[in-house]
């Protein structure tokens, strides 16, 4: 059995301020990979709960995504921090059993797997719920559990052109459409799957009994379209949120559409109206020009009430901002070499109870035993067994890639 403490936090505690965790003492089943569920469960870690992720032997894909440290990818361990692994090779006989027997004490399972594959590996909802009934199951894809598209296989950028987002923004912009640089509709899925889990533990906790949650990328996605009430009455959206302007020391956005922006400025500032949108930009353009510094800039904005934001390089956005320490956005975790590597800490911030990243990043397989004992009450001998049986696996820490 691996010794836990070089999983756990670099001073070897799992709290940091000592308070509750929300969610402590909740035991939840990880089948998922890649993002939606990865970020679902990470989200149900930091609150608390006992997350393990039951990993296939040649891994999650974005184990190889990013730069490495101690074999760990920066992608993998931004998402995956904080919980235990278990590696179970589903297609070894006996395999889908034990995972069965995990899920019979577990409180949550997630999955993120296409539609009917949980049914070809014997743990369909069905089969789950009569052996824990009161077992809380969330299944996240791309079309939905039921639908003429179920089967489609489906990642963050399929959903985004599917939804219109993609030409939602070409058209407003007269550009060509590309994907965005952020998976909005997978990370969007991972947080309404963690409210959808929420408000069944607090039904759980009125009925005694639990339920499957089938969220579709498709519904989130389309659920927080914050203008799609406008497109279905056939009104055009707002031409986003504001103008980028180049000013003395960088760039700012004000966060108002041009038509707002103008007629307050030409008013405070006594701007000399040219009668087209061009040339009120212009005007607009070479009055922000005409302040000797940023700061001046922003006061003036700030006097008329007018919302704005520096346009930060993308690669220094995360390390020149003032409010990343002061609002503890970033913490350190063991790296696994000897050192600490910085992942995201987790933004809930409650007066009387702990949320955070509570461990580092574990490899394939790192907890069988320790998970099989505390869970199942299996001894050292009935892993070393199942091992044999090519049931349980274990990543190689230096030389298996994935």
């Amino acid at each position: 059995m691996l010794d836990r403490t070089d999983w756990l936090q670099p001073d070897g505690s799992e709290s940091v301020g000592g308070m509750a965790f929300p969610l402590d003492g909740i035991k939840v089943l990880d089948l998922t990979r890649a993002l939606s569920g990865p970020f679902a469960t990470r989200i149900l870690s930091d609150l608390g709960a006992d997350v393990v992720k039951v990993e296939p032997p040649d891994g999650d894909l974005t184990r190889v995504f990013g730069s490495r440290t101690a074999n760990l990818s920066s992608h993998y361990s931004q998402h995956n921090a904080g919980k235990r692994n278990v590696c179970i090779d589903l297609a070894a006989p006996g395999a889908s059993e034990l995972v069965l027997e995990l899920a019979d004490v577990a409180d949550i399972v997630v999955e993120n797997f296409r539609p009917g594959v949980m049914e070809r590996n014997g743990l369909a909802w069905d089969v789950l719920k009569a052996r824990n009934p009161k077992l809380i199951m969330l299944s996240i894809s791309g079309f939905g559990q039921v639908g003429p598209e179920r089967d489609r296989a489906a990642y963050a950028p399929v959903l985004h052109a599917e939804t219109g987002i993609l030409d939602r923004f070409a058209d407003i912009h007269d550009n060509r459409s590309v994907d965005f640089p952020l998976s909005v509709a997978d990370t969007t899925a991972s947080v309404h799957g963690v409210i959808g889990i929420l408000a069944a533990v607090v039904m759980a906790q009125r009925t005694g009994t639990g339920q499957h949650i089938d969220l579709s990328m498709l519904n989130a996605q389309f659920y927080n379209d914050d203008y799609l009430g406008m497109v279905m009455n056939g009104d055009n959206p707002p031409e986003g949120g504001g103008d980028v302007w180049d000013v003395e020391g960088g760039r700012l956005i004000v966060a108002a559409p041009f038509k707002m922006l103008w007629p307050t400025l030409a008013k405070r500032a006594n701007l000399d109206d040219p009668g087209d949108e061009d040339g009120r930009r212009q005007v607009v353009a070479d009055y922000f020009a005409s302040f000797d510094s940023f700061d001046a800039v922003t006061a003036m904005l700030d006097q008329h009430n007018l919302a704005w934001g520096r346009v930060r390089p993308w690669r220094e956005a995360i390390h020149d901002n003032p409010s990343v320490e002061a609002r503890n956005v970033l913490t350190d975790i063991d790296d696994r070499a000897g050192g600490t590597r910085k992942v995201t800490q987790a933004p809930y911030q409650f007066s009387d109870a702990e949320a955070e990243v509570r461990g580092s990043v574990a490899y394939r397989g790192e907890h069988n035993e320790e998970i099989l004992a505390e869970w199942l009450d299996l001894s050292p001998e009935q892993a070393e067994q199942l091992a044999s049986d090519g049931v349980l696996r274990q990543q190689d820490r230096l030389n298996d890639r994935r």
